[in-house]
């Protein structure tokens, strides 16, 4: 199982120490070192069997037709904003104080063209600012504090518990991109290939139940799963009790991937929209 490193797979690897896969018969390694833009191909040829990734990743394979699907949700957001795992955060010299300030400006994010344009251009023309005036620049998460703090760039895109840390340097909390974009986004996503299911249907079964047994457990016992982020995670107890945490909900939102699918069309991100419904394995039970 590939994921990228942080939150997500925290997650999976806390139902993996809890046991709730096992309890479903399957034996999951958690794999950090492959995501991002190769979480897909690992999926497609076989490298990985299930895949974390961005809800816009997967669409943009699927537009490219690559045989993905989804099989159950990621991380989502929040119903309050304020309590979001994913924050603008903007330099205090830089003059942005909200959405409307981010016309012009330069804007870190972790990764181009890809879920972080269309949150940010969603919340910029919501805000009635011109979507078109704004530069992104490409860096991990860890150096963006760097890069606020020294000018660098005028905001940036954050997730825990890089939003803690920049509030706690002082940083502005401009918004909160994924909740204001769209309340409850579903922001990630887990898939596999197509040839995956249709040979292993048992197998995809099993592990869409383990995913929804890990989020219903947090949903219940948040608390257990921040004591455990130490030991799953490089995050100090300390920053554990501070960061906000996203939902977790294992049901594949339609009207989240379809808002996504319309928007990417309209960035730019993709030429015409796929149809969503076709990317989507539901549990049969």
């Amino acid at each position: 199982m590939a994921d990228t490193a942080g939150m997500p797979s925290a997650f999976l690897q806390y139902g993996v120490n809890e046991g709730y896969f096992e309890a479903e018969g399957l034996d999951v390694t958690v794999d950090v070192s492959i995501g991002g833009a190769a979480a897909v191909p690992a999926v497609v040829n076989g490298e990985t069997q299930f895949a974390g990734s961005n809800t816009v990743s997967a669409i943009l394979a699927a537009s490219k037709g690559l045989p993905i699907t989804i099989v159950a949700a990621g991380t989502r957001t929040m119903e309050d904003p304020g309590d979001d795992f994913a924050r603008i955060m903007a330099s205090t010299s830089s003059g942005v104080e909200e959405a409307e300030d981010l016309e012009g400006a330069t804007i870190a994010v972790n990764t181009l063209e890809n879920i972080n344009d269309v949150v940010i251009m969603t919340l910029m023309e919501d805000a009635g600012a011109d979507r078109t005036q704004v530069q992104f620049a490409e860096m991990g998460f860890s150096d963006m504090l760097p890069a606020l703090a020294n000018g660098q760039v005028d905001a940036a895109l954050l997730i825990e518990p890089f939003v803690t840390m920049a509030v706690d340097q002082g940083a502005t909390e401009v918004a909160s991109p994924y909740a204001e974009s769209r309340p409850n986004m579903m922001v990630g996503t887990y898939m596999t290939s197509e040839e995956y299911v249709a040979e292993n249907p048992e197998t995809v079964e099993a592990f869409q139940r383990g995913i929804s047994a890990t989020g219903q457990a947090i949903a219940e016992d948040p608390d257990a799963f921040r004591e455990a982020l130490p030991d799953v995670t490089t995050i100090e107890p300390d920053l554990a009790d501070q960061i906000h945490l996203p939902a977790w909900d294992a049901s594949v939102d339609l009207e989240t991937l379809q808002f996504l699918n319309e928007r990417m069309v309209r960035y730019g991100l993709i030429d015409e929209e796929i149809s969503v419904e076709d990317i989507v394995t539901a549990p049969t039970d």
